[in-house]
């Protein structure tokens, strides 16, 4: 019972201090800080503390610290940082969620930014996102694999099923890895 007091108390601790210090928008790039600003000014990454008690347990024990709603990742080319965010909304966040890529612009300094999967019914608390690394993926039926040579971008619904996202041919596709 200890046990339990001490772990829902370090719960507690770590969902509203140290990952909303680890969601934090303004740790990216300031020309992608202000895209955000401008094109999702109603929207936020997604915090430990918008999942219910279970998923944030099993959250903190799989990944520490680390932001439910942010991935940075090679995900569309090997020589450019492009960043992965799963944004709900600043008020009433069970309302929908966007999963966008935020990738620097070939030409200049700026970033442009693609939309990888959206709901605007409530959303699922248990949704949260991470970066894969490059290798061989395989659907959960065992139908199809694909090797990414390019991190790939995780979107899962806690203990539910996940997809692996991936960029190819100038867009990105999806695996279903788990159900």
């Amino acid at each position: 019972m200890l046990m339990l007091s001490l772990l829902a108390c370090f719960v507690a601790r770590a969902s509203s201090t140290e990952t909303s210090n680890v969601c934090d928008s303004s740790a990216l790039p300031t020309p992608a800080q202000q895209l955000l600003t401008v094109k999702f000014s109603q929207w936020r990454p997604k915090l430990v503390s918008d999942m219910d008690t279970d998923d944030q347990k099993i959250w903190l024990a799989a990944r520490g610290n680390a932001c439910p709603g942010m991935a940075t990742g090679k995900f569309e080319t090997a020589d450019k940082t492009s960043y992965a965010l799963l944004l709900v909304p600043k008020s009433n966040t069970g309302a929908g969620y966007k999963i966008i890529v935020l990738g620097k612009d070939a030409s200049d300094d700026s970033y442009a930014w693609r939309l990888v999967d959206h709901a605007e019914t409530p959303a699922d608390l248990g949704l949260v996102i991470s970066k894969v690394p490059p290798g061989k993926y395989s659907d959960w039926e065992g139908n199809k694999s694909i090797q990414l040579k390019l991190d790939g971008l995780q979107v899962e619904w806690m203990e539910q099923g996940a997809l692996v996202y991936y960029w190819s041919r100038g867009q990105y596709r999806s695996i279903r890895v788990s159900d």
